[in-house]
């Protein structure tokens, strides 16, 4: 391929392409709520790419964020960038165009960044098909300056190594404060001649957060055994990378300009998130455990933003977005004033990811004025044993009163979400879920006298991933997946209840990939030279292909997924400080042995997980939530005990500030759980 100017407009071959492809619309650009800028007229740009077809990733929102972010600077620029489905790939191959914006059509590999959100591991070929088609050299160590700077953000930045190799620079935690300092820095050192190491190691000695994976040597046991560790190669490179957070989170923006697809996309609608994070401590949940502490919007700000959304994009549905949206302190209030603001317009108010408890009786008539949309809840067990397990403090009966007063309301379709695969799990788990499902659906015809509900259940498959208490334990195999799958299925006899399994074949590259090291690298190659890319996609995903891969590379796909770890093995991830400590969740997943339940530590007791409680008290507090009835955290001392109200200044000088300062973390060693000792053995009455 002949590698294009930085500057040329590529949208003329574009268009020769597009009338020999499937849904050309998707390669065009020129969306309502575009923004673009001459890229002579600013002095640094980066391209934003989500590793998947327009209609994906078009509407992410974190994308949708940081867009609107560097364009609200006059002097930057960012760009939008998808994979094109395989017809127009192949095409592009042969025909010499490389990968475009789809903003102002300019090759790739001219821009100062690329930036690509890791939000599933099913996208990785992905990134290896945008980097070819670019004519960006795949790993990162044969890159020189006339390369853009190539950046991770995204929950696959949790686990980095498997993917390594290809990043200049990663990034865990939260973007929003960090994408453009670190742009300002790649375009320092461009205007001043750097060579590449000089400028990433300077990126990775001034940023915390950044991660440099070419900065530092692995090692591993002998005899290919597991990895060993994860060392910086220069001494005033950081050891530990800190994930980077915001606190004062009504004072970030959010995606209140986004630009509106032409094409189909999975998500036509605003997305407003009102807060982030969460202290449940959900045992397998990697989002609630790096995303701590939580953090919340006012209910004002957010009526304001989605105001704001509605005139930008016309939209008729406002999604109101969090891990668990039953948890916003003012949830009552705020969907209150969304509907007074926006049913006269006949805009849907949906709440996804709605926690179970019995409070939720009360929601489905806050919303009585909009068009009946299914509610979701996500259960993910149905029995009091594995509840126990993977720590969910909920019961069926909250599901019941809740799913009763929706169904008063008119709503007459219920979404399920259950997990298969819960270290410890029975045949009567499994039964459970069929049998609580049938229960929902004849509910309906019981409270109202019509017909029996639509319930649809998704049952996804337990991945063991990176900081949260069972990353230690293995998942299960393929065979064992469609084994469960199936007898679940022959116990459904109820025609509305319908179940919805993920790919068994494609969880367990997922498992593969979760827990992956740098050796993983050459099977992804691989992989790819093979034809491996757009893996989420059933059409295209082949495991066959993927282990052959790994098997010509020398690598075990079993010893990644199916192999359970020691409790001082050296993890993929341990060199990075991320959410809770690496003791705390130890603790959590001996306590799950045991049947222990953890309770939520908002408004009762600090667990010092490793996240500063100072931190978490300070956001409280200058939410006003200290001594409320609306889950305001109890007062804290150093230590991490629970004082009580008492002695807290509810009116001091309010210390957050838009910029996170510093060091986003300070490391906290974990305390050792008092109930907790030696690792127990498994009883009948265990896990």
């Amino acid at each position: 391929m002949t590698r294009p100017r930085a500057m040329d407009d590529l949208l003329p071959a574009v268009r020769r392409l597009a009338d020999r492809v499937t849904n050309p619309v998707q390669y065009m650009g020129g969306e309502f709520g575009v923004v673009r800028k001459d890229p002579a007229t600013v002095k640094g740009r980066v391209a934003l790419c989500y590793p998947d077809t327009y209609e994906i990733g078009s509407s992410h929102n974190g994308m949708q964020l940081l867009y609107q972010i560097v364009n609200d600077r006059d002097d930057l620029a960012a760009e939008r960038v998808f994979v094109p489905w395989t017809d127009m790939a192949d095409l592009m191959r042969v025909e010499g165009v490389p990968l475009f914006s789809l903003d102002t059509h300019r090759p790739v590999v001219g821009f100062d960044v690329l930036g690509i959100t890791l939000q599933t591991e099913l996208t990785y070929t992905n990134v290896l098909e945008v980097l070819d088609l670019s004519g960006i050299p795949l790993r990162a160590a044969e890159r020189d300056m006339s390369h853009p700077v190539v950046i991770a953000g995204g929950h696959g930045t949790h686990s980095p190594e498997v993917m390594a190799d290809f990043f200049d620079v990663m990034m865990p935690g939260d973007g929003e404060e960090t994408l453009i300092p670190l742009l300002e820095k790649v375009i320092e050192h461009r205007r001043r001649g750097s060579a590449r190491e000089d400028m990433l190691r300077d990126i990775a000695t001034s940023f915390p957060w950044a991660y440099v994976p070419t900065l530092y040597d692995v090692t591993y046991e002998p005899d290919d055994g597991p990895l060993k560790a994860v060392t910086p190669r220069f001494d005033d490179v950081p050891a530990t990378i800190k994930g980077a957070a915001v606190f004062d989170f009504s004072q970030v923006p959010m995606a209140t300009r986004p630009v509106v697809p032409h094409a189909r996309s999975v998500h036509d609608r605003i997305s407003i998130e009102i807060m982030r994070g969460c202290t449940r401590g959900c045992r397998f949940c990697q989002a609630g455990m790096i995303t701590r502490p939580m953090r919340y919007r006012t209910v004002e700000c957010l009526v304001e933003a989605a105001e704001e959304a509605w005139r930008n994009t016309g939209y008729d549905e406002i999604t109101l977005t969090s891990l668990s949206s039953g948890d916003y302190p003012w949830i009552e209030e705020l969907l209150t004033a969304m509907s007074e603001r926006f049913s006269p317009r006949r805009v849907n108010i949906s709440l996804p990811s709605l926690r179970v408890t019995g409070e939720l009786s009360r929601l489905p008539a806050l919303t009585n004025n909009v068009r009946k949309s299914s509610l979701t809840f996500a259960p993910e067990v149905a029995t009091d044993r594995l509840r126990k397990i993977i720590n969910k403090d909920i019961k069926n009966a909250d599901v019941i009163s809740s799913a009763t007063a929706a169904f008063e309301q008119g709503w007459d379709r219920i979404k399920l979400y259950y997990m298969i695969g819960i270290p410890g799990e029975r045949e009567e788990d499994l039964k459970a879920v069929i049998d609580f499902a049938d229960e929902l659906s004849r509910l309906r015809q019981q409270v109202t006298g019509k017909g029996k509900a639509k319930v649809n259940v998704t049952v996804s498959t337990f991945v063991p991933k990176a900081f949260v208490p069972f990353q230690w334990d293995p998942m299960m195999s393929p065979e064992t997946i469609r084994v469960k799958q199936r007898w679940m299925r022959g116990l459904n006899i109820n025609k509305l209840v319908k179940l919805k399994f993920h790919d068994a074949e494609q969880s367990f590259l997922e498992g593969i990939l979760s827990r992956g090291d740098r050796r993983l690298t050459n099977g992804l190659i691989e992989a790819h030279r093979r034809g491996a890319r757009f893996d989420a996609w059933s059409e295209h995903f082949r495991l066959s292909r993927w282990i052959d891969a790994l098997e010509a590379t020398g690598l075990d796909a079993e010893d990644y997924a199916l192999r359970e770890r020691g409790e001082h093995e050296t993890l993929p991830w341990d060199h990075l400080d991320v959410g809770p400590a690496k003791a705390f969740l130890w603790s959590e997943r001996e306590r799950a042995r045991n049947l222990i339940a953890t309770d939520y530590c908002i408004g009762k007791t600090c667990h010092v997980c490793g996240v500063p409680p100072s931190l978490c008290f300070a956001i409280k507090r200058d939410m006003g939530l200290l001594g409320s009835s609306k889950r305001g955290i109890l007062a804290i001392d150093e230590d991490g005990v629970t004082k009580g109200v008492g002695g807290v200044d509810a009116q001091a000088e309010r210390r957050l500030t838009v910029a996170s300062p510093g060091l986003v973390r300070e490391k906290r060693a974990a305390r050792p759980d008092p109930g907790v000792g030696a690792p127990a053995e498994r009883t009948d009455e265990g896990a």
